[in-house]
């Protein structure tokens, strides 16, 4: 630590021994000891820690940000084979619903990928959160720990929180062990425990409305990540296997088959390996930038693709725009049902997720139906308008 900020560290004054106090057991189990109110706070994660801060009404406390997705204008322009082409923008739901922390400083590289502690030693936070498992810092354990050994050197109090990726879980209940230890820094841990349940609801629909599925029955659905790096080595996309989240919402949520029956998350495919795969449906997630159906149906570098059944029968389908989403955040409700609606639309018919999503908003972030119209376009959803989707 020597070499680091030799000058601040007078400054890494925590809260002293008469302040008030309490102790937070995190995802670690270790116990750790923060001011009862904190007021400055610096998160390391790609969203989620500030949207259940939202949630709670304490997203004013944040004084450092971790990730650059809260800064950032996404622009993406997608060709035809007409030579028209298309331009998509979107933002983050929290850069959306908070643009003052664009303002912030950002304790990551813009690349994502390196930690400022000098920018940390700033802020000088009451409590740093931080979640494993995210873009931000990913989930190579020898790196974290070495992250979370230098922000306790520093003398900051740290609540660490562990991603589903983290665990490499298709499970997705941790999140709510997640907006709990969130929940008890601020004296709201029975608040964010109710949100996650309430989050929860929409998955015990769906397992309700997909359980007389049978074998037969079942839908085969490809999640295929268009990414450009991928495409321009001479491959089609990139796919999740059997033992990923993305396949747990699919096969034990959705009542459905994921198409590839393979391992692994982001794994690269070439057009041949897709068509073998033959899906009924394709969900295209964000994959190093957002794809919209049309850029499988109409884009002349995809014309070797467009004669999958899944695009010729145009059950293609996008899902919200999600910039460094390595980790589910609350959002993940709208991804189920998407999912579960493409795959059957006849058990679905009566939910509109354009409408859902719009409820959705306005109940998890508590803003008003206009605010709430604009984060689900910036989300890029108003394709589901178009489509009666």
């Amino acid at each position: 630590m020597k070499r680091f900020l030799p000058g601040l560290l007078l400054a890494l004054t925590v809260f002293s021994a008469t302040a008030e106090a309490r102790t937070v057991t995190d995802m670690r189990g270790m116990t750790v000891q923060v001011p009862d109110d904190p007021r400055a706070v610096a998160t390391i994660d790609d969203g989620f820690i500030e949207e259940v801060m939202t949630h709670l009404g304490v997203i004013d406390r944040i004084r450092a940000i971790g990730s650059w997705s809260m800064k950032r204008d996404y622009r993406y322009t997608i060709p035809s084979r007409s030579g028209t082409s298309h331009e998509y923008r979107g933002w983050s739901t929290m850069k959306y619903l908070h643009p003052w922390l664009d303002e912030l400083p950002c304790v990551n590289s813009p690349q994502g990928n390196i930690i400022s502690y000098e920018t940390l030693a700033t802020v000088a936070p009451d409590v740093v959160i931080l979640r494993a498992g995210d873009t931000t810092v990913g989930t190579d354990k020898e790196k974290v720990q070495k992250t979370i050994d230098t922000i306790e050197a520093l003398g900051f109090p740290l609540v660490v929180l562990y991603s589903p990726t983290w665990y490499r879980s298709s499970d997705l209940s941790s999140m709510k062990t997640e907006a709990g230890i969130i929940g008890e820094l601020f004296g709201q841990r029975e608040k964010a425990e109710t949100l996650a349940d309430h989050l929860a609801q929409t998955e015990n629909l769906i397992r309700e409305r997909t359980a007389s599925v049978t074998e037969e029955e079942k839908v085969s659905v490809l999640l295929f990540g268009l990414r450009p790096d991928v495409r321009k080595k001479g491959g089609a996309g990139t796919v999740h296997g059997t033992d990923t989240a993305e396949s747990y919402i699919i096969e034990d949520v959705v009542h459905a088959k994921n198409a590839f029956r393979g391992k692994g998350t982001g794994i690269p495919m070439s057009a041949e390996q897709v068509y073998a795969c033959d899906p009924d449906v394709i969900i295209l997630p964000t994959a190093n930038g957002y794809h919209p159906p049309r850029e499988l149906y109409e884009a002349p570098y995809y014309e070797n693709l467009q004669v999958l059944r899944a695009v010729r029968e145009k059950r293609v389908y996008a899902l919200p725009w999600s910039p460094m989403n390595a980790s589910r955040r609350l959002e993940y409700p709208l991804d189920m049902l998407i999912i579960a609606k493409a795959a059957y639309p006849e058990r679905f018919a009566d939910i509109s997720v354009y409408d859902f999503a719009l409820r959705f908003y306005q109940e998890v972030y508590g803003v008003n139906e206009e605010t709430a119209r604009g984060l689900r376009s910036t989300q890029l959803l108003d394709w589901m308008a178009e489509n009666g989707f």
